[in-house]
């Protein structure tokens, strides 16, 4: 009976998922902001203010000037992809001298509207592939600064460089000695869609990886011409934050990227976000099946509208970036064993990971039935050896140093982030890399504490953007300056170092982490050395946080419950029927006369 009350919540929590796409009806605060926003950038025929404009390979972009900073919005990095370039590879724009506006941000990637999501509600489009940058204005001519690049997160599907979260402006103005650059790429079912298993899918080899692909062209845009904006080429770093700390870890495990950047910094998200190809080409089919199509061309001929309101039907279904065994190897973490050891690293992860997601499951109560289900689900996916290592974790209520977490909520912090980032430290490290690992434990604040240090907590504090996420207590601005500094000077030297605060490398023996507290930031060497030596023997899985597994496996989810369901009822029914017989021996007196 236990079993198939698992199966029954199983399907309770896939219904709860599909729930998180309603929308309100009336436009929200944020929707009127987002769409005050918005503008195109046109074709300059006339005179412009020199002093605006940057001139790259593809164009003259005219800017826009506040204070002491020159910003630069919707950059083309890339041929859009639209019309008959759809799910195909990126390419550069061709050598332009043409004289464009700057002043706005490009268009959002297709995805779904969300009131939680600033940048779905900013207008969308194919026509994606638009870059930002911001840099100090003061010497930008001659000026050679460390570039930071961002790639936002949102689990490959959703988000944007509109989102006011992910704006440099505030940062540059408080660290003037760096220019800073975030970038859109396609997402969901024009980004990760594996169509090379159709019978005209050959050309489309690539397009279960468009989404990491149009990153790398951004880099090389940013690797021809960041020094017309005062950056320095030859001392790049890429940093990102859940999906984009993903990207982090793709980018510096592929060919196509090496040599594009010097420093990677990984914000929550590893390796470990990337699905089998397997799991991709269930997508495709539920592509197939809901459109009826049969082929690319198919699929090629469906108009804007109908890939929207496609990507609305069967997007929560999505698929991570796909190990293909060409692009991304197979086993991405043995990348980090050499391949990109001259690459310096910045890896960290919240304390409260998970946490993040409370109200996408309704509420404490069905959040913690959630990640109970989700850890038993994951466990009876394992082979043996593995399920003992998990049960022991699960069953030790002390397994977490702190009492915030349940051992549940504690394996899915552990197993889908922090030990991954300490699998790619410790192989990085092993192999020779400059590594640091830090830990964020600064909870959101303000009156709701269910939160905790979750998922996202430290982005704000990092980019200096003034905007928390769950709308929780503006940052403290001096550990935001603090922890900015550090990752100013790792950018800068490779080494993250304040003259308050010595930061040393991760090594495979001590395993230093920095961990950022409210009140203090202190070192300590294998923090919770136990969690990790039980999580360990489950990294090969690459289990991801898609909660679309479940939504996926529903039908099938179903009939093993109605099967244990009415075979219960057969063996119940029986059983009573023995036990009546079996105290009820007048009825047996008589039928044996």
């Amino acid at each position: 009976m236990r079993r198939i009350a698992f199966y029954c919540f199983l399907l309770l929590l896939a219904a709860c998922g599909a729930k998180q796409q309603e929308q309100p009806k009336e436009p929200s605060a944020l929707e009127q902001e987002m769409t005050a926003l918005y503008g195109e950038n046109k074709v300059i025929e006339g005179d412009y203010p020199d002093s605006l404009a940057v001139e790259v390979a593809n164009g003259v972009f005219v800017g826009q000037r506040d204070s002491t900073l020159l910003a630069f919005k919707g950059i083309p990095y890339a041929v859009q992809p639209t019309g008959n370039r759809r799910w195909q590879v990126a390419r550069p724009e061709p050598d332009s001298r043409l004289v464009r506006e700057a002043r706005y941000f490009g268009h959002t990637a297709i995805q779904w509207r969300s009131q939680g999501n600033a940048a779905s509600l900013y207008p969308q489009g194919e026509d994606c592939l638009t870059l930002n940058v911001w840099t100090a204005a003061d010497g930008m001519r001659t000026a050679r600064r460390p570039v930071m690049v961002w790639i936002h997160g949102g689990s490959y599907v959703c988000d944007g460089t509109a989102n006011p979260r992910n704006w440099g402006d505030r940062f540059v103005k408080a660290h003037p000695g760096v220019v800073f650059v975030s970038i859109n790429y396609r997402l969901g079912l024009l980004g990760f869609l594996d169509l090379s298993s159709l019978p005209d899918g050959k050309a489309y080899a690539r397009s279960g990886n468009l989404g990491i692909l149009d990153q790398v062209e951004a880099l090389r845009w940013v690797k021809r011409n960041i020094a017309a904006f005062g950056g320095d080429p030859d001392n790049v770093t890429i940093m990102g934050h859940s999906a984009g700390a993903g990207s982090v870890a793709l980018l510096a495990s592929i060919d196509e990227a090496q040599g594009l950047f010097r420093r990677a910094i990984m914000q929550s998200g590893s390796v470990a976000f990337t699905s089998s190809r397997d799991d991709c080409q269930r997508l495709t089919q539920r592509v197939l099946d809901a459109t009826g199509a049969k082929t690319v061309a198919d699929l090629q001929a469906l108009t804007l509208d109908e890939i929207i309101a496609l990507n609305d039907k069967v997007g929560e279904f999505y698929r991570f970036p796909e190990r293909d065994g060409q692009l991304i190897p197979e086993d991405p973490y043995s990348r980090f064993d050499g391949f990109n050891a001259g690459i310096d690293m910045l890896i960290g992860t919240t304390a409260d990971e998970a946490r993040y997601w409370i109200d996408a499951m309704g509420g404490e109560e069905d959040f913690d039935m959630a990640t109970w289900l989700w850890s038993r689900y994951i466990v009876m996916s394992l082979d043996s050896a593995q399920r003992s290592s998990a049960n022991r974790f699960l069953s030790d209520g002390d397994v977490n140093n702190t009492s915030f977490s349940s051992p549940s909520v504690e394996f899915l912090n552990e197993l889908m982030f922090r030990v991954p980032a300490i699998e790619m430290a410790q192989r990085h490290a092993a192999s020779g890399g400059r590594t640091y690992l830090y830990t964020w434990l600064v909870p959101l604040g303000g009156n709701d504490t269910k939160y905790g240090a979750c998922h996202g907590a430290e982005v704000c504090y990092v980019l200096n953007t003034g905007r928390q996420i769950k709308h929780g207590e503006a940052p403290d601005p001096q550990l935001a300056a603090q922890v900015q500094q550090m990752w100013v000077n790792f950018a800068t030297t490779g080494n993250p170092s304040t003259p308050g605060h010595y930061w040393p490398a991760y090594d495979t023996t001590q395993r230093a982490s920095m961990l950022i507290a409210s009140d203090t930031l202190m070192v300590e060497n294998d923090r919770l050395a136990g969690q990790r030596r039980l999580i360990a023997p489950l990294m090969r899985e690459y289990i991801s946080p898609i909660f679309s597994d479940l939504l996926d496996k529903a039908p099938w989810y179903l009939g093993i419950a109605i099967g244990t369901l009415v075979a219960a009822l057969l063996l119940l029914t029986w059983l009573i029927i023995r036990v009546r017989r079996l105290f009820n021996p007048s009825k047996k007196s008589e039928s044996s006369r």
